[in-house]
């Protein structure tokens, strides 16, 4: 079922309208129908987003996860230094005198 919609636009929207339908090589109706379908996505996507992270949740997850990165790093290193320890005390205890 088609309708018809009439709205006015202000000059500088029109004329944006305009140079964007002769770059594209599209109507205005042809333009003005995608940044409706668009819009409609978007607000349907924005409604139904299960699972989806905002940017700014994502943002902070993100972080975490670095963090937590560079703290397993520090911990694997910190483990290695104590392994070379440990490896240093043995051949110690070979050489030393028990009594």
């Amino acid at each position: 079922m088609k309708g018809v919609i009439s709205f006015r636009l202000e000059p500088s929207l029109l004329e944006e309208l305009d140079r964007v339908s002769k770059e594209e090589g599209k109507t205005r109706t042809g333009i003005i129908k995608e940044a409706i379908r668009y819009y409609l996505q978007h607000i349907h996507r924005k409604n139904n987003s299960e699972g989806f992270v905002p940017f700014l949740e994502y943002r902070k997850v993100n972080e975490e996860l670095k963090e937590t990165l560079r703290r397993v790093s520090e911990l694997e290193a910190r483990i290695a230094e104590l392994s070379k320890e440990n490896e240093l005390l043995k051949r110690d205890k070979k050489r030393r005198w028990f009594f």
